[in-house]
């Protein structure tokens, strides 16, 4: 019988937990809720499933009380995880869905503001309403594309289409050089460039620099992300940030390159060297780190578009709650605190 456990779990614990199951995302693992949670008045609650004493699901939940009116709100991201192998029941999931609604939404009286690591097909849609839970408004799912780094370096470049490749050989001919690392310095000065581009771009991300400094901070050292910059005879030119979990590694953040830069198609050789140190490092997929049609800016969607990776597209967003007026005010309350 399938069995909801809530509980405290250290650090290595969770990461253990985890690291068995299929789709395991950055919002699933241990630093980024503790980075959420010591930034803001976000509280983590941490849930597994049993059957008997197998661990057979898990979920990493991020708990805000709503005040005056009472209970609050649960937003879980990309969980819970459930497929131990490719080919998962999506009964399974079905039921620890069933738990989650029956543990805080009957039993606490919270909103539940979640996004299921499934693809958008409409059968499941149609199963998650028939278990209580509603699509949000018109949401789309996170969009991206995953490259599959077990492919040789010749066919790997080989992939991406033809103008950029064209860039990146005239990049590579032009000088360009990309320093590549961990420390605190190479990270704050990634950071001192990353801030100004995201103010001037006026774009609104989690992923904010005071969130990536606190989250590198958390993270072991065999797990910090890795800064990639590109240079030309010292001056910097532009940066991504990529951040590793399981099998997977993510583009997690990045500066556009200056006008030099941009002259150089200084980014297609970042991002060419930061493949290569993720496949190095034992990575299978390469996540580019968002392509959404029409969230996505143009530019940047054009260029990740350029490395051909393998398109995928989440649910979306599912509610669950005790009543429509209350889904009113927490859908009022959610785009308050912008999650």
């Amino acid at each position: 019988m399938l069995k909801l456990v809530n509980r405290e779990f250290s650090q290595e614990e969770w990461l253990e937990i985890v690291m068995r199951f299929q789709d395991l995302s950055l919002m699933q693992i241990w630093e980024y809720a503790q980075a959420k949670v010591e930034m803001s008045s976000w509280k983590v609650e941490r849930i597994i499933f049993q059957d008997g004493e197998n661990i057979i699901g898990a979920a990493q939940a991020l708990v805000r009380s709503i005040p005056f009116i009472g209970g609050g709100l649960v937003w879980i991201n990309q969980g819970p995880l459930w497929r131990i192998s490719e080919n998962g029941d999506f009964s399974l999931l079905a039921e620890m869905l069933k738990e989650i609604s029956r543990y805080w939404v009957e039993e606490k009286h919270f909103y539940v503001r979640i996004v299921p690591p499934v693809y958008n097909e409409k059968i499941i849609i149609e199963e998650l309403q028939h278990i209580g839970y509603h699509l949000v408004g018109k949401s789309s799912g996170w969009s991206s594309a995953r490259i599959d780094l077990s492919k040789s370096e010749k066919q790997l470049r080989k992939q991406f289409k033809q103008k950029w490749r064209t860039a990146l050989n005239g990049s590579e001919r032009s000088g360009v050089s990309c320093v590549t690392g961990r420390s605190k310095q190479l990270l704050e000065e990634f950071l001192s460039h990353y801030d100004p581009f995201l103010k001037k771009k006026d774009l609104s991300t989690p992923i904010t620099p005071q969130f990536l400094l606190k989250l590198q901070s958390l993270l072991p050292d065999e797990r910090k992300a890795w800064i990639f910059e590109g240079r030309i005879e010292g001056e910097l030119l532009g940066g991504l940030l990529v951040m590793g979990y399981g099998d997977t590694c993510i583009a997690l953040a990045g500066s556009n390159p200056n006008a030099k830069g941009r002259e150089l198609s200084s980014g297609n050789l970042v991002w060419w060297r930061a493949i290569l140190k993720m496949k190095e490092e034992g990575y299978r997929w390469f996540d580019v780190g968002g392509a959404n049609p029409e969230l996505t800016p143009k530019g940047i969607l054009r260029f990740k578009a350029g490395l051909r990776g393998h398109p995928y597209q989440l649910i979306g967003e599912f509610g669950c709650s005790r009543g429509k007026i209350l889904d009113r005010i927490l859908n009022w309350y959610i785009q308050r605190i912008h999650k």
